[in-house]
């Protein structure tokens, strides 16, 4: 065990190598001007006190849903993340399986996912890396899972944070809320590509897990890391006080950049914690598939009870 480590580290150190080249080589053709692709602005360039940073998420739908929800439920929830988004101050964008294919690199990513049998909503979470990487604005931007929604990140936040280099993430291993700029997309993503292997030893294949791995085994600086810390909620932020029979948003948990809504947050603790926003008639099984629901009922109670928070790192 302690030799497979040793070479996995070995294999991860080799790997630098190839990412700091792909990260000063310009592999990306100019795009024709007169193409529909959608940009992302992450810090506009724009000086107009209007202009508004952008939040990209990726989506790609399973084919009859998965991860505790139907096709339609996921559909809700990402209605519902653009509409948070926009609220707070942000322009949205969703990416999709066409972004990352401009990637040079898909077919290499698609074929090592099919080798390694990750699922084809692991495959999915793999794919977002190349999307980001494939965007041509110079600055990098901004992702967040569609399950992320912001309570103190406001547009005005989200601009000056986007102003430190390098890539960026407020949730640790957890990639919910990143920011990074060209260069640390593209150096992320390729590393992500190489760890994708049987031989590291994961329990399972997923971006988070590689993440991790990649954090455990190279320096920040060999990742090109900036910022590593966490800053958001796991879950919704709520708390229910003894005999109370509905729980009420802590605003003292709510100050945080985010709440990230994931469904293993959602069925497996906010039963355990009662910690999920009341809905007249849900019934028990029900809190992930309507996470959209619950996410709007949050946001509203955070606007009225606790407001916006100057926290922003």
């Amino acid at each position: 065990m302690a030799a497979d480590l040793i070479n996995g580290k070995m294999m991860l150190k080799r790997l630098i190598v190839f990412a700091g080249a792909l990260a000063l080589m310009n592999y990306f053709d100019d795009l024709s001007s007169t193409s529909q692709r959608r940009h992302l602005s992450a810090e506009p360039n724009s000086s107009s006190s209007d202009a508004k940073p952008t939040m990209a998420t990726f989506y790609e739908p399973v084919e009859g849903g998965c991860c505790g929800m139907t096709q339609e439920g996921h559909e809700s929830l990402l209605r519902a993340w653009e509409e948070a988004w926009r609220a707070n101050g942000w322009n949205t964008i969703i990416l999709g399986e066409k972004d990352a294919r401009k990637h040079p690199e898909f077919e290499d990513m698609k074929n090592k996912l099919l080798e390694n049998g990750v699922t084809e909503y692991n495959q999915r979470c793999f794919w977002r890396w190349l999307a980001m990487a494939a965007n041509d604005n110079p600055n990098g931007g901004w992702m967040s899972d569609y399950d992320f929604f912001p309570l103190t990140l406001t547009g005005d936040n989200g601009i000056e944070l986007a102003k430190q280099p390098g890539f960026k993430s407020w949730a640790a291993h957890v990639p919910t809320l990143i920011h990074a700029d060209k260069q640390g997309w593209r150096q992320l993503s390729s590393l992500m590509i190489d760890a994708i292997s049987e031989d590291f030893g994961l329990e399972k294949i997923t971006d988070m897990f590689v993440l991790k791995l990649l954090h455990d085994f190279l320096t920040e600086d060999e990742m090109g890391v900036t910022l590593w810390r966490n800053n958001y909620s796991y879950g919704f932020p709520y708390s229910a006080q003894y005999g109370e029979q509905r729980p009420q948003i802590d605003c003292a948990l709510a100050n945080k950049l985010g709440a990230h809504l994931s469904h293993y947050a959602v069925e497996q603790l906010a039963e355990e914690k009662k910690n999920y926003p009341y809905i007249e008639g849900m019934q028990k099984g029900e809190g992930v598939q309507r996470r959209a629901e619950a996410a709007l009922i949050m946001l509203k109670d955070y606007r009225e009870k606790c407001g916006q928070s100057a926290s922003s790192d």
